[in-house]
């Protein structure tokens, strides 16, 4: 067989030299790919199936098959970002990004945030240099555990948030106003010279009120109160406390300023917040839930994971649409020992499929 030119689809045509048959080599997997590039682009876009739904649905129904698979990645990363996010129906996905690119390096499902689930999901993942996480939920025991040389950074809006939820956005009291005031500023804080400052007027802050802080209320006192029922007496000002226990524990353990430590900013930047995985991974997997509402439970796990999956450092979905999980090639590599008219490996043609066999009836 030789060579004889190309088909109107770009395909290498052969030509049999003794009769002159001539035919191109039929590739079963570029259908697959297309199938696979069609299915994806409707899934992870909030554009509705194309004309013809009912044949688009046969069509790519194969594609609910098949499941990504993220392979662990032994490379040392300086910043993990990892959250877990919780979807309607039930069910929580921890996922796991690299801080500084955004890459996807991991995630795993699981019924509720814990410290376990947090381990098994760390238990992949190279201990890196900074672990950026909301603190919530066992994640900083699991860092403790899992990565024990790992500095944390809390999220500073989430600390916002916390400390809007335990003291409103209207305090009652002067010291909460001070307290909510100085809460807010945390975001704003971009070298040692401003958390120094900070940390001293958290430091005055506590002075000031540090009786109100004290101040306890006796179940004899206030008889009506549910706690009177189990207590003996609870602080007054449980919510403000609260707060202020919460700044001033991240302030002593290093969590709250990590960002801002000369020798993790030595090795690179290191994020203050986890908006690159809230905004880049969670709130695009929920949109496209709402844009595809209605899925089975199962297909809603699908989806998640090819959100996720797309969003890795080097995505091939192709090799999950070959027979056996094989990536094809995307050039067929040779040791040089093949001349200018010869077929590349895997793209020859043998003589028998340009010449069938007749049979007498």
């Amino acid at each position: 067989m030789k060579k004889n030119g190309h088909d109107r689809l770009g395909r290498q045509r052969w030509m049999c030299p003794g009769c002159r048959t001539t035919g191109a080599v039929r590739d079963p997997s570029r259908r697959r790919r297309a199938e696979l590039a069609e299915f994806l682009g409707w899934l992870l876009a909030p554009s509705p199936q194309p004309s013809g739904s009912r044949a688009f649905r046969k069509r790519t129904s194969w594609c609910w098959g098949l499941r990504p698979v993220l392979e662990p990645d032994a490379a040392a990363r300086h910043v993990v970002m990892a959250d877990g996010t919780y979807l309607r129906g039930g069910g929580c996905l921890l996922v796991a990004i690299d801080g500084l690119s955004g890459e996807v390096i991991a995630w795993r499902w699981c019924a509720r945030e814990s410290t376990d689930e947090y381990i098994a999901l760390f238990s992949r993942i190279p201990a890196p240099d900074v672990l950026v996480c909301d603190g919530l939920r066992g994640i900083g025991n699991a860092c403790r555990r899992a990565w024990p040389g790992t500095r944390m950074q809390r999220c500073l809006v989430h600390v916002q948030r916390d400390s809007r939820r335990d003291l409103t956005s209207r305090p009652r009291l002067q010291a909460g106003r001070e307290l909510k005031r100085l809460a807010d500023t945390i975001t704003g804080i971009h070298d040692t010279e401003q958390a120094a400052a900070w940390a001293v007027q958290l430091h005055e802050w506590h002075n000031r009120w540090r009786d109100t802080l004290a101040e306890r209320t006796y179940a004899r006192d206030a008889p009506g109160d549910p706690r009177a029922a189990g207590q003996e007496w609870w602080w007054t000002h449980q919510p403000l406390r609260r707060c202020y226990r919460r700044l001033e524990s991240l302030l002593r353990s290093g969590s709250l300023f990590a960002f801002l430590d000369p020798a993790l900013v030595s090795a690179g930047p290191v994020p203050c917040t986890t908006n690159r995985l809230e905004g880049g991974i969670n709130a695009p997997i929920k949109r496209m839930l709402v844009n595809h509402r209605g899925l089975p439970g199962r297909h809603r796990v699908l989806a998640c994971e090819w959100a996720c999956y797309m969003k890795s450092a080097k995505p091939d979905p192709y090799r999950f649409a070959m027979p056996g999980g094989a990536t094809p090639p995307a050039h067929a590599e040779t040791d040089g020992t093949f001349d200018g008219d010869a077929p590349e490996p895997g793209t020859s043609i043998e003589w028998t499929d340009l010449h069938m066999p007749v049979f007498n009836t």
